[in-house]
């Protein structure tokens, strides 16, 4: 498995803003994630505010580079934790380069990556991808050179969508 970078916010500035609901609107949309998220034992709180996620999403990046697939799904597994569960901001330094630290990149080559924007065209063109994919949300999952399935729900459905969507010597 391959975790691919997304930018939900792109035009999110530095310093954040807030989700695109109304205050009337928020409590059913937040109730609902939590809903689905608690179906699949997720435990999220979703935060109210968005950040711009692009340093989480280069770091990703580094932290595949250097150290495999495996270990950059584990990195953004514990970024997604910090922001849906600790409404950590993942745009700061600060947030990102000790989850980084645990993987064994050290806060220099984080920080050197992101002033050289060593990783920015590699995710761009996933970002890219994912658009012509059809994803306009997290999470999305799917087969290469095919729709995407997005959103949140029971495995079994997921199962199920990915199955139907396999290429031919993939399914069962």
């Amino acid at each position: 498995m391959r975790w691919l970078p997304f930018e939900i916010h792109p035009d999110t500035p530095p310093e954040g803003a807030p989700k695109p609901f109304s205050p009337e609107e928020w409590p059913l949309v937040r109730e609902r994630l939590k809903r689905l998220a608690q179906e699949v034992g997720l435990p999220i709180d979703p935060p109210q505010h968005n950040v711009n996620s692009r340093f989480a999403l280069e770091t990703a990046e580094l932290v595949h580079a250097q150290k495999g697939d495996g270990e950059a799904g584990t990195f953004c597994h514990h970024v997604s934790r910090a922001f849906f569960t600790e409404h950590a901001d993942i745009s700061k330094s600060d947030v990102i380069v000790p989850i980084a630290e645990r993987f064994g990149i050290s806060a220099s080559d984080v920080e050197t990556a992101w002033h050289e924007r060593r990783f920015s065209p590699t995710v761009d063109a996933f970002i890219e991808d994912g658009h012509n994919a059809g994803v306009r949300g997290v999470p999305a999952m799917g087969w290469p050179n095919r729709r995407a399935i997005v959103g949140l729900m029971p495995p079994t459905e997921l199962v199920l969508r990915l199955r139907k969507e396999a290429p031919e010597r993939l399914r069962e």
